[in-house]
């Protein structure tokens, strides 16, 4: 697993897959718009979410990049992006899922709501890891991902599109893109 260059984890060279990351936080919850489905794996609705609200505490990724990834990161991700997302009191994955048969329009179908600082470290780490490759080849970009998160009434969202490897950001500080890493990803 640790065998990617330009990135280290815990002291050793890593080789992270957001998508496999986001791909099982998303399908061991089989939420959607109007049932979300706990870490306790109960379905419940979202309006009991609401009223059982969890805040997450802040947390710190434990990832350091050489000099070229690092830039890439700051480019697509601006460090006061990241703090939204680190201090992030909610956080949720959706996606959407067999839903649009051209693809064109993102209407999630699927939220995962975090509520474990576990997972949302490990989703930002991976996602950290990826996004400071910044080599986005294609342009088909058709999402079907979106992180959330909201820090003091700030929100940051942040689209993927899997097959194109890209991911647009929308912040209280701008507008921002970047691409991520994929195995067997498209190349046009």
């Amino acid at each position: 697993m640790f065998n990617k260059p330009g990135c280290i984890f815990y002291g050793k060279k890593c080789n992270f897959n957001f998508l496999s990351v986001f791909g099982k936080l998303c399908e061991s919850r089989n939420g959607t718009s109007e049932n979300t489905q706990t870490n306790s794996n109960k379905t419940v609705s979202a309006q009991q979410i609401v009223e059982k609200e969890i805040l997450l505490k802040p947390v710190a990724p434990n990832v350091r990049f050489n000099a070229k990834r690092q830039k890439y990161l700051n480019e697509a991700l601006p460090p006061k992006v990241r703090e939204i997302l680190e201090k992030a009191e909610k956080f949720e994955i959706l996606a959407e899922v067999n839903n649009d048969p051209d693809g064109l329009d993102f209407e999630p179908n699927r939220v995962a709501v975090i509520t474990d600082e576990n997972e949302k470290k490990e989703v930002l780490e991976t996602f950290y890891f990826d996004a400071s490759e910044g080599d986005y080849p294609s342009a088909c970009y058709i999402p079907h991902h979106k992180i959330r998160a909201v820090y003091q009434g700030k929100t940051v969202e942040i689209e993927i599109c899997f097959e194109c490897s890209k991911f647009y950001v929308e912040s209280p500080f701008g507008k921002y893109d970047g691409g991520i890493i994929r195995e067997n990803r498209k190349r046009f």
